[in-house]
């Protein structure tokens, strides 16, 4: 079968660089190629000569996307037309995040405006919240929930024989039988992530304007054994950490680097030194093959230790990310963060002792901020000093404790405006102790002081050692 697999468009709508690719999709598609059918990615968030901005510029670009939503002839929306029109297929899939409900809903209409009879199948975080809902929308046929190769493997196994009956022994989807919705029973994560084939990079449209770097995004694990209140990972991956074999990992970063060129890997684990015993496996093989590569990671501040960076810099680690989203306690408690601050501290001084590269997030606006909690945040990022902070505002993501506690108090419901909840956005009416024009205001000055910061740091460190990062 004919299979065109859709990112839909949202940060392209603002002229922003989005990095690296859709690596779910690209996952689904070799699955679907090893079933022998013909299988093409559309990243339509994918611009290749869009800028790099910083947060406030992005904040004040949102009103183009929600802009370009609502624009029936946008350039964007004849392009994802004339996709869909020159490839043909039989079966749509769409990703969908929450912020881009609107965006895939405008996709699925399109698709069905092209041809009435094009299957249309949508996952991803948002939809496997939200099936029943989704499904009122009649563009949409089916909803595939949680984690996505095998549940669209049987799926479309189904379709291509026409046995509509076996749609019931499909687990994890979602579909509409007659005045019925039926949701199947859940599928189980898949055990052993090795069976899964290389992503299908080379199923992407204009795969040719991508640079190296954009290929170099690996998951090496999926899962999260962490509760936060904000975070919507389990939602997809479960709490169950599963693992690919270090070996397995190694041969992608090694084809990647061969076919593609790409030098520069960031690894997109939740949190990437969770076992340290992998991690020791992994900076030992890279190290041992001597294979002059470059990498990032993302993990959380207590899950590093000073013989673990060591290893990793050796290795060729030259930027951590850290989760720390806040500097206030009472903040962090209500987050279920379950991190201590002076963990912080230990893995600041840690990485900046190894020379390593680490960037903070922050999360702004969760219901219990106030004014005296966003001055406890700067005042530990003034004592930490990272070479990089990485700003967001919080942005309710459903499935979560948090999410659910907005619901409690009547802030959000599912038929919320989803292309409003932008973490880029200034205003926000979940702070309970704060008006939205206080908030904004807020917001601007955490954005000019991060800004600041960044300014400040990225010049030290070209006057020490020659370069920007």
């Amino acid at each position: 079968m004919r299979i065109l697999l859709i990112d839909p468009p949202f940060q392209r709508f603002m002229g922003f660089y989005r990095y690296y690719y859709p690596l779910g999709l690209a996952s689904i598609a070799a699955v679907l190629r090893q079933a022998g059918h013909e299988v093409v990615v559309y990243d339509a968030d994918h611009l290749e000569s869009a800028e790099t901005l910083s947060w406030s510029a992005v904040a004040e670009r949102h009103e183009e996307f929600l802009k370009g939503l609502h624009t029936q002839d946008h350039p964007l929306w004849r392009e994802a037309k004339d996709v869909v029109s020159g490839f043909a297929p039989d079966i749509v899939g769409i990703t969908l995040l929450s912020v881009k409900a609107s965006s895939g809903a405008r996709v699925a209409a399109i698709c069905k405006e092209v041809n009435d009879r094009i299957t249309v199948v949508v996952g991803g975080d948002h939809p496997t919240v939200f099936p029943a809902r989704t499904l009122q929308d009649a563009n949409i046929d089916f909803v595939v929930r949680g984690e996505g190769e095998a549940t669209m493997a049987d799926l479309v196994a189904c379709l291509q024989d026409g046995d509509r009956q076996r749609l019931a022994h499909v687990a994890g989807l979602s579909y509409r039988d007659g005045d019925e919705v039926r949701h199947n029973p859940d599928r189980e994560p898949i055990p052993d992530l090795d069976v899964l084939p290389l992503p299908a990079i080379d199923a992407l449209m204009h795969v040719d304007s991508y640079r190296p770097v954009d290929f170099g995004a690996l998951m090496g694990s999926r899962g999260c054994p962490y509760a936060c209140t904000f975070c919507g990972v389990a939602n997809l991956w479960s709490r169950k950490v599963r693992y690919r074999s270090v070996a397995s990992v190694i041969r992608e970063m090694e084809w990647l680097n061969e076919t593609y060129g790409t030098e520069y890997f960031s690894f997109r684990d939740a949190s990437f030194t969770l076992s340290r015993e992998r991690v020791e496996e992994l900076c030992r093989e890279i190290s041992r093959r001597e294979m002059g590569i470059r990498w990032e990671c993302l993990t959380r501040p207590d899950l590093l230790d000073e013989a673990m960076v060591a290893a990793m810099k050796r290795s060729g680690c030259v930027t951590v990310r850290i989760g720390l989203e806040s500097g206030s306690k009472a903040i962090l408690r209500h987050m279920k963060k379950r991190l201590e601050l002076d963990a912080v501290r230990r893995a600041a001084q840690i990485l900046t002792k190894h020379g390593l590269y680490w960037s903070t997030y922050l999360l702004l606006g969760t219901p219990l901020e106030t004014k005296e909690t966003v001055k406890e945040t700067l005042a530990f990022v003034r004592e930490i000093n990272p070479p990089f902070l990485t700003l967001a505002r919080f942005a309710p993501i459903p499935g979560t404790e948090m999410y659910d506690e907005l619901v409690h108090r009547g802030l959000i419901s599912p038929d919320t405006d989803w292309s409003m909840e932008c973490n880029q956005r200034l205003r926000s009416h979940y702070v309970y102790g704060m008006t939205e024009e206080e908030f904004e205001q807020t917001m601007r000055e955490v954005a000019a002081f991060v800004e600041a910061h960044n300014t400040a740091t990225s010049a030290r460190m070209a006057t020490r050692d020659g370069r920007l990062k």
